[in-house]
């Protein structure tokens, strides 16, 4: 059943529970900074580009150098590359130091805003009482830490590689544009095999984090709950128990493992023909005197950068699926807790009435003990109480 519900949830669900799950956050008090400084990522991410492109180019002008021989034109070309890179580095440092601000920042917010929630209404009795999701606990620890750094990384990839993919495709369609079609063709055959040989991914991750929350909390339950267990004896069930969760979470790694190693195998032959295909495909236009040496290097690097943003899917599958995984875990809690706050029958979490019982005798015996009436009812009765631990 577990298999099932995980296969049932499709891509326009995910989506849908992605944007009400990320969405409330841009929209709150803290909406003004946070957009400032998305802003300023998306801002330092261009600049990333822009240097790419121009080293793509000084890449080009070096190695035409190097093949002419040309020793004054070469350490020319050198110097911008030197120069180049003092003043590309601290931007690619500062865009990831940003892109960590902004995520930590998310987080703290998000954190709060579902502990306020978790805590309200007596939700987080209900939970536990009806056994209605699994770990809320490492759904706000675990999974809104991976969101927020996630979506993050995830969004500045895909905006870069929509940037990189204009910027790189009008020099390689300019270089050789069979290049180029050559390049589509290889990236969304690529795709297509990668989805093919990575459909069940989504659903194995997600299992995952529930059977290893679950033997987690095995763990964290014997340690609250020490004294009991030792009293009583009990250390042979919890092992047996803490077993059979650890024995569920292997069983479903090892299948995760053998899903992610068939897509290892067609992606790493992936990445390494593109080490030799642009080359292949323009060395008649060298060897026919068409092209400098150089422009064999700026089509490879040009070929590497477009081929990269088109194969998203390819580079990314496994991170995708478990991304996926984390926006499902999320959505269920999210979803939970709206209906907490309306459609969730809130009487099995009445909570613990109190009845207090006054009785007035001012009689009371030389033992220290009050005299029962005849017409009194007689309520409880304990007998040898002792607060004495066995």
């Amino acid at each position: 059943q577990e298999n099932a519900a995980r296969k049932a949830t499709d891509v326009q669900t995910v989506l849908k529970r992605f944007w009400k799950v990320a969405a409330p956050y841009w929209y709150s008090d803290d909406k003004i900074q946070a957009r400032l400084r998305l802003a300023a990522v998306f801002a330092l991410t261009l600049g990333t580009t822009g240097i790419s492109v121009g080293f793509n180019f000084l890449g080009r002008d070096f190695y035409n150098a190097l093949a002419n021989k040309d020793q004054d034109q070469f350490t020319k070309q050198l110097i911008y590359y030197l120069a180049g890179f003092a003043g590309g580095i601290p931007v690619f440092v500062l865009r990831d130091y940003a892109k960590d601000t902004l995520s930590l920042r998310w987080r703290s917010w998000m954190t709060s805003f579902y502990m306020d929630r978790y805590l309200n209404n007596r939700t987080f009795y209900i939970i536990q009482s009806q056994s209605i999701i699994d770990n809320p606990d490492q759904r706000i620890v675990d999974d809104l830490s991976a969101f927020t750094g996630t979506a993050l990384a995830f969004s500045l990839t895909f905006f870069n590689a929509a940037v990189d993919l204009i910027s790189f495709s009008n020099i390689l369609y300019g270089i050789y544009p069979p290049l180029f079609l050559v390049l589509l063709g290889y990236s969304f055959g690529g795709t297509a095999i990668s989805v093919f040989l990575g459909r069940g991914l989504a659903s194995l991750n997600f299992l995952q984090e529930k059977k290893e929350a679950d033997f987690r909390y095995g763990l964290v339950r014997i340690r609250e709950n020490a004294e009991s267990i030792a009293f009583y004896g009990g250390e042979e069930n919890e092992t047996q128990l803490l077993l059979q969760r650890f024995r569920s979470a292997f069983e479903n790694l090892s299948k995760l493992l053998i899903s992610s190693r068939n897509l290892e195998f067609f992606t790493s032959g992936y990445r390494y023909l593109i080490q030799i295909l642009p080359a292949a495909v323009v060395a008649p236009m060298y060897f026919s005197g068409k092209i400098e040496f150089g422009v064999i290097n700026q089509s490879v690097s040009a070929f590497n950068h477009v081929l990269g943003d088109f194969s998203l899917i390819v580079y990314q599958f496994q991170a995708i699926s478990a991304f996926s995984a984390v926006i499902d875990r999320l959505g269920e809690f999210d979803d939970l807790l709206d209906a907490s706050e309306s459609t969730i029958d809130s009487k099995t979490a009445t909570g613990i009435s109190r009845e207090t019982v006054n009785f007035r005798d001012p009689v009371t015996s030389s033992n220290g003990v009050a005299p029962v009436s005849r017409s009194s009812k007689l309520l409880l009765s304990i007998d040898r109480f002792t607060l004495l631990t066995p």
